[in-house]
């Protein structure tokens, strides 16, 4: 896989977990018991309640009974919770039973502060028991894990609890000497999912206490949720169970197979624009051998016509320079040179097409480093102002010393065009690291614009008016049949050949 992608596919998949993490976090928060937490549910039923100290039992009546939670403040994850039980009367609507406590409660596990007893359930209610302070129960009591049944299609789990010998003195100021205790057991019924509570129903048994015994009764009823609160509670929890089924499952589905189908849609696009870049880069490539091949058959054509001319020009040239009286004419003596540097540098860029279009195979033999470079000056030419040092210690090494000398030509003429007519050098030096030969041709011209760095190793790619483009294209082929590479800095403008010295080469 392309490391491009592979990278591309690694940050893409730590970008969907942070993504999940952080919606989980998000979800976690909506989950807690909200900063403005409120609840109202209505209970009826039964009532006899004590007329008097020392009177008798009322009959029986219909109670309707209220209960109202409310946030009031929050400090952190600390909520400060009023709980308020009011029980009416329903034929005379006087008030039966009022009482108010204040709940601090932490907003993460609902349970009351610095204990371990519930104020409410939790999302994900499991079938054991729970320790809880219910608000109906004004107790510590256990909710012990009934059964599973069904309230107006939704699924609840029932829990039930019993409660002995609790102090509700409180909720009855007309006996306020009187210590009054109560007994008594619950029925709760929970949405597991969401934790809400949709129904609830008690049975109590109010009595004085004289003497550390039981005394008279004070009151006596049971009372269970209304039909009318029922159904708010059973609707308010499916709702929410949907919603948490969607903030749970469903959304976090869709945020895996959105962000995976958009990192594909990347990975893809990313294949795709590097396909059309090889398509290109292979028409490109098209296009240069179709030109190079031009290249070629036009040159094989002018070159048998040029070389014979080019080389009676040159033989005349040199025949007239050693007849000639030296001060028959300064001036012959001014033309003669250039006519013969004019012919060398015809004849060079024939000779660099010709090597370039005609591959030759190589003659692989165990070659002097000196001998190459040696050959490679002659066939340059270094101009008089122009010095060139080479390495002083001679190595040898498996290579076709006829293309590498062509090779370092190259580089060389190039080197000595840079320079051009000011005073330079050229230093060439050698090494040998592990079993390669390592080679430097440094020179004192002006070096290689930036923009042209990554180009002079492609055809055709020149900045010289009467250059061919195909000089260091040359080198590089060269270099690579032999199994090695060549690289450039510049400035100072440095070639660096890597050539193994003993291994087997391409053929």
């Amino acid at each position: 896989m392309n490391p491009r992608i592979r990278l591309q596919l690694i940050i893409g998949f730590l970008i969907i977990v942070s993504s999940i993490a952080t919606y989980e976090m998000f979800v976690d928060e909506l989950k807690k018991i909200p900063a403005d937490y409120e609840l109202l549910s209505e209970h009826e039923g039964q009532d006899q309640v004590l007329e008097s100290v020392n009177g008798n039992m009322s009959n029986p009546f219909w109670i309707r009974e209220s209960l109202r939670e409310r946030a009031v403040s929050a400090e952190g994850n600390i909520l400060k919770i009023t709980s308020q039980v009011t029980g009416v009367d329903s034929a005379t609507h006087q008030i039966i039973f009022d009482n108010t406590q204040t709940f601090f409660v932490d907003r993460n596990s609902r349970k009351h502060q610095n204990t371990d007893e519930y104020f409410t359930f939790p999302p994900n209610v499991k079938k054991m028991d729970y320790e809880f302070f219910y608000p109906m129960m004004f107790t510590k009591t256990t909710f012990v894990f009934d059964k599973i049944r069904t309230i107006n299609g939704l699924e609840v789990y029932d829990f039930t609890c019993t409660y002995r010998g609790v102090d509700v003195s409180s909720a009855f100021p007309q006996f306020t000497s009187s210590k009054i205790l109560s007994d008594g057991s619950c029925a709760i019924s929970v949405e597991p999912v969401t934790g809400m509570v949709v129904s609830f129903s008690k049975e109590w048994d109010d009595y004085f206490i004289e003497d550390g015994k039981r005394g008279g009764q004070v009151e006596k009823g049971g009372k269970h949720t209304t039909e009318y609160s029922e159904a708010i509670l059973v609707d308010s929890a499916k709702s929410a169970k949907s919603l948490y089924y969607f903030l749970d499952v469903i959304l976090p589905a869709m945020m895996v197979t959105i962000g995976t189908i958009i990192l594909f849609v990347v990975v893809l696009f990313e294949k795709l624009k590097n396909q059309t870049r090889i398509i290109i880069d292979t028409q490109n490539e098209l296009i240069k051998k179709e030109r190079l091949s031009a290249i070629g058959e036009i040159t094989a054509r002018i070159s048998h016509d040029l070389r014979n001319p080019l080389s009676l020009i040159k033989m005349t040239t040199e025949s007239i320079q050693l007849r000639m009286e030296k001060n028959l004419d300064p001036k012959i003596n001014e033309y003669i040179p250039m006519i013969s540097d004019a012919v060398s540098r015809i004849t060079h860029q024939i000779n660099q097409v010709l090597r370039f279009v005609k591959t030759m195979p190589l003659d692989v033999r165990l070659s002097s480093l000196s001998s190459i470079l040696s050959d490679a000056i002659k066939y340059v030419q270094i101009p008089k102002n122009i010095t060139v040092t080479l390495p002083k210690e001679d190595l040898t090494l498996m290579a076709d010393r006829i293309q590498l000398s062509i090779a370092f030509g190259n580089i060389l003429y190039n080197a000595v065009d840079a320079i051009g007519e000011n005073k330079g050098s050229i230093t060439v030096r050698a090494r040998t690291e592990k079993e390669n030969l390592i080679l430097e041709f440094e020179d004192s011209g002006d070096g290689i614009k930036k923009e042209d760095m990554g180009k002079i190793f492609e055809p055709l790619f020149t900045t010289k008016p009467h250059g061919t483009g195909l000089g260091l294209s040359s080198v590089r082929d060269i270099v690579t049949a032999h199994g090695g590479s060549v690289s450039v800095k510049s400035p100072p403008t440095t070639f660096t050949i890597t050539l193994p010295q003993d291994r087997q080469v391409k053929k």
